[in-house]
Protein backbone atom coordinates (compact mmCIF):
# COMPACT_ATOMS: atom_id res chain seq x y z
CA UNK A 1 0.00 0.00 0.00
CA UNK A 2 1.32 3.45 -0.90
CA UNK A 3 1.97 5.98 1.79
CA UNK A 4 -0.22 9.05 1.76
CA UNK A 5 2.73 11.33 0.95
CA UNK A 6 3.64 9.17 -2.07
CA UNK A 7 0.06 9.32 -3.35
CA UNK A 8 -0.01 13.09 -2.85
CA UNK A 9 3.32 13.68 -4.60
CA UNK A 10 2.77 11.23 -7.47
CA UNK A 11 -0.94 11.47 -8.10
CA UNK A 12 -2.48 14.58 -6.54
CA UNK A 13 0.14 17.27 -7.23
CA UNK A 14 0.18 16.66 -11.00
CA UNK A 15 -3.57 17.38 -11.15
CA UNK A 16 -4.82 20.78 -12.23
CA UNK A 17 -5.89 23.07 -9.37
CA UNK A 18 -9.56 22.58 -10.24
CA UNK A 19 -9.12 18.81 -10.14
CA UNK A 20 -7.39 18.98 -6.75
CA UNK A 21 -10.31 21.03 -5.40
CA UNK A 22 -12.74 18.47 -6.77
CA UNK A 23 -10.74 15.66 -5.13
CA UNK A 24 -10.65 17.55 -1.82
CA UNK A 25 -14.41 18.01 -2.03
CA UNK A 26 -14.93 14.29 -2.60
CA UNK A 27 -12.66 13.41 0.33
CA UNK A 28 -14.43 15.86 2.64
CA UNK A 29 -17.80 14.59 1.47
CA UNK A 30 -16.70 11.07 2.38
CA UNK A 31 -15.67 12.25 5.83
CA UNK A 32 -19.09 13.73 6.49
CA UNK A 33 -20.92 10.46 6.04
CA UNK A 34 -21.17 7.71 8.61
CA UNK A 35 -22.64 4.38 7.59
CA UNK A 36 -24.16 5.90 4.47
CA UNK A 37 -25.88 8.77 6.31
CA UNK A 38 -24.76 12.38 6.46
CA UNK A 39 -23.03 13.32 9.69
CA UNK A 40 -23.86 16.59 11.40
CA UNK A 41 -21.19 19.26 11.80
CA UNK A 42 -20.94 18.37 15.49
CA UNK A 43 -20.46 14.68 14.68
CA UNK A 44 -17.76 15.59 12.17
CA UNK A 45 -15.93 17.77 14.70
CA UNK A 46 -16.19 15.07 17.35
CA UNK A 47 -14.61 12.58 14.95
CA UNK A 48 -11.37 14.59 14.75
CA UNK A 49 -8.42 13.68 17.00
CA UNK A 50 -8.66 15.27 20.44
CA UNK A 51 -6.07 17.40 22.19
CA UNK A 52 -5.53 20.14 19.64
CA UNK A 53 -8.55 22.28 20.35
CA UNK A 54 -8.71 25.33 22.54
CA UNK A 55 -11.35 25.86 25.18
CA UNK A 56 -11.24 29.64 24.95
CA UNK A 57 -10.20 32.25 22.42
CA UNK A 58 -7.54 33.42 24.92
CA UNK A 59 -5.90 29.99 24.78
CA UNK A 60 -5.88 30.11 20.97
CA UNK A 61 -4.44 33.64 20.99
CA UNK A 62 -1.69 32.64 23.44
CA UNK A 63 -0.78 29.64 21.28
CA UNK A 64 -0.63 31.75 18.11
CA UNK A 65 1.46 34.42 19.86
CA UNK A 66 3.93 31.75 20.99
CA UNK A 67 4.12 30.32 17.45
CA UNK A 68 4.69 33.75 15.88
CA UNK A 69 7.38 34.55 18.42
CA UNK A 70 9.19 31.33 17.52
CA UNK A 71 9.29 32.36 13.83
CA UNK A 72 11.23 35.52 14.66
CA UNK A 73 14.09 33.63 16.28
Amino acid sequence: MQKVEEIYQGTVLPLLPEERLQLASLILSGLTTEGGKKASAVELLESFPKGRGFKTSDEADAYLRKERDSWER
